[in-house]
């Protein structure tokens, strides 16, 4: 048998045990009882205890780090993204039982983007990274009254699934579970085609067939073509956007320039010409905070 420091991420006890529905909905209800600020020291707290009892993937998140900077981390660093995991999934739980203007308060809204790609009537979709607070931008837009859908995949359990999935419906966020080999599904072009944006996460294919390799300052990661297949079938606009922890709790969301496929190219260069143009617009902002890119797996790529 390989040593437990070996053990991947999702095969640890602590993770089994908090990446749960029961879990979830314990830490929801731990938060009535504690408010926000006691309730985030307890979630820094935990995060700090994982990076510093599970030293095999604090070594994994800081190869990942490396990829980022093209510099080796330090455990403190490594370290710290495990804090700010923590703060992340604490204000998940927050924002869920907020009203919905102080929910707002917490946020420097970048939606004007988002709101004329939206105008097109084609469809939106929405790509962004494991960074920061990603789940955040669906509470934003659900707010605003636009219709948004989350794309996921399935939860280990599928208690852990309907829990998330419902948890979203408070921000009027629907999600669209998808398998890893029909991303590209009639349900998603149709919600596309009938208008509504899509958010989905591309750092981290979810399979090898459906990513290229894209460099890095550390070396190269797989990253996911799904935006840009999804963009080419439905003819709408790909949208980079991040959603950042600022100093004080706040986050700031930005949305950068829209991106598309171009229809009148052979696919596969379309694809990967979008893809790529994707992986710089996100990486630029991922670069700025990264100890809030939240990869606990590793995510090199060796050709």
């Amino acid at each position: 048998m390989p040593p437990s420091d070996s053990k991947p991420h999702q095969e640890r006890l602590f993770y089994k045990v908090l990446y749960t529905a029961r879990s979830f909905a314990f830490f929801d209800w731990l938060y009535h009882l504690l408010g926000r600020r006691i309730f985030n020291t307890v979630a820094e707290w935990t995060g700090w205890a994982y990076a510093w009892t599970q030293p095999g993937v604090r070594r994994i998140v800081g190869d990942n780090l490396q990829l980022l900077t093209g510099q080796p981390a330090t455990r403190q660093m490594a370290a710290e993204v495990f804090r700010n995991f923590g703060l992340t999934i604490s204000d998940y739980l927050v924002t869920g039982n907020l009203p919905p203007e102080e929910a707002m308060r917490w946020t420097e809204p970048d939606v004007d983007t988002i709101e004329s790609a939206y105008r097109e009537g084609r469809g939106v979709i929405l790509a962004t990274g494991h960074f920061g607070f990603f789940e955040f931008g669906a509470n934003m837009l659900g707010q605003r009254k636009l219709p948004v859908s989350v794309l996921t995949l399935s939860e280990p359990t599928r208690a852990l699934t309907e829990w998330r999935a419902n948890f979203r419906a408070r921000w009027g966020a629907k999600t669209i579970e998808v398998g890893r080999e029909a991303f590209a599904s009639l349900e998603i072009v149709h919600a596309l085609n009938a208008g509504e944006i899509c958010a989905l996460l591309v750092d981290r294919p979810f399979a090898p067939n459906q990513a290229i390799p894209v460099d890095l300052p550390g070396g190269q990661i797989l990253f996911s073509t799904a935006a840009a297949l999804l963009a080419r079938l439905a003819d709408c606009p790909i949208v980079p956007v991040t959603i950042t922890r600022l100093a004080g709790g706040k986050y700031r969301m930005t949305a950068k320039p829209p991106i598309r496929v171009d229809a009148h190219v052979p696919r596969n260069i379309a694809l990967e010409t979008a893809t790529r143009a994707l992986a710089e617009s996100l990486f630029a902002e991922i670069q700025k905070a990264p100890t809030q890119w939240y990869q606990f797996i590793s995510v090199r790529h060796s050709s």
